[in-house]
């Protein structure tokens, strides 16, 4: 804690464990799909369009590359907004950044 106090930001090695080992995908999905759900936003095309992601790994290789892609600006935008008012170096490290995904 000191050091983010000195730095601005505390070190990866000093966060807990969990910020390392996300949530696995599948679970992450569920967990999406139920706030939807509660939220009352749960609509057809919202779920045709969770089918869709689901789905995408089976596509054909060029129709898979455009959904990546743009799936990929939605996320960082996404992400921009999210963590407008947080400091630079923590969404720098932050696993939810998605220039910090692997492919």
């Amino acid at each position: 804690m000191h050091q983010k106090l000195l730095t601005g930001f505390t070190p990866k090695a000093l966060l807990p464990a969990r910020c390392y080992h996300p949530k696995p995908p599948k679970q992450r999905l569920l967990e999406v799909i139920e706030l939807l759900d509660n939220h009352g936003v749960l609509t057809d095309y919202n779920s045709r369009l969770i089918e869709a992601i689901a789905t995408a790994p089976i596509w054909d290789e060029e129709t898979y590359k455009k959904f990546e892609t743009l799936g990929l600006l939605i996320a960082k935008e996404q992400f921009n907004l999210a963590f407008i008012n947080s400091e630079y170096e923590e969404t720098l490290a932050s696993p939810e950044n998605p220039d910090n995904w692997k492919k």
